[in-house]
């Protein structure tokens, strides 16, 4: 957790499920959070609006911009208006199978959108930075996963898209020295989660009698991570 005295967070994707409890907890600690996110229709967009309203409630210390971060004259209003201490950068694209539908829109949010938030970091000097990525950067690696593996043969979209996004941070570590921290998100539960994850479809399913439907052989086998765990580590990923 940063430290006690308040700071200001830019929070991107804050309509979503982890980002929504990322800018919760920070709202908690005291901190002022600045979100955008386009609230698409990804997913049923009023689960979006009730985490939105979450926030909200927290008080006036949120401030909410209805924007998306592909928008670079949006994103530079915002650095302008606000003196950042750190950015979250927490907006994406999600999901390994739609990503082989529609692969462009991936590379433009979790790519572009990426450069478009480091080359604003980068013109008003904010120097922290931390980008959510994706376990699925290791699909098809060696068990057991370790960090320092290269993962640079991504084999879906989506994990290329978040390959870019980290390939750029770097850069912009190595050239302007924002500092960055990655973090590669396992499996994510918990309260208001996306519908299109396994749990919540297997208990839908469930209610309706209907059969569930599986990928594989069901030998496979996944770590789940609670959401408030996760938010708390990415808070704790801001730390230098």
């Amino acid at each position: 957790m940063p430290d006690s005295s308040p700071k200001t967070y830019l929070v991107t994707g804050c309509a979503g499920f982890i980002a929504n409890e990322v800018a919760s907890q920070l709202l908690a600690a005291g901190h002022r959070v600045v979100g955008i996110d386009n609230v698409n229709d990804y997913y049923d967009v009023r689960l979006k609006e009730h985490r939105l309203e979450k926030l909200t409630f927290q008080g006036d210390a949120f401030s909410f911009v209805r924007g998306d971060i592909e928008d670079a004259s949006t994103l530079r209003e915002i650095f302008d208006e606000n003196s950042f201490d750190a950015v979250l950068n927490l907006a994406a694209r999600a999901g390994v199978r739609y990503s082989m539908e529609n692969p462009h829109v991936y590379m433009t949010t979790n790519a572009m959108g990426s450069l478009n938030l480091l080359d604003q970091m980068q013109r008003v000097g904010v120097k922290k930075y931390v980008l959510a990525s994706t376990s699925s950067l290791y699909a098809g690696q060696p068990m057991p996963f370790v960090e320092t593996l290269s993962v640079n043969t991504p084999i879906s979209p989506y994990a290329a898209s978040k390959k870019a996004a980290e390939a750029m941070a770097y850069s912009y570590h190595h050239l302007y020295d924002i500092d960055v921290s990655v973090c590669r998100y396992f499996t994510v539960y918990g309260p208001a989660g996306r519908p299109d994850m396994c749990i919540f479809r297997f208990i839908k399913w469930i209610d309706e009698g209907t059969p569930i439907e599986l990928f594989g052989d069901g030998e496979q086998s996944r770590d789940f991570t609670y959401v408030s765990d996760i938010a708390s580590g990415t808070i704790a990923a801001v730390q230098p």
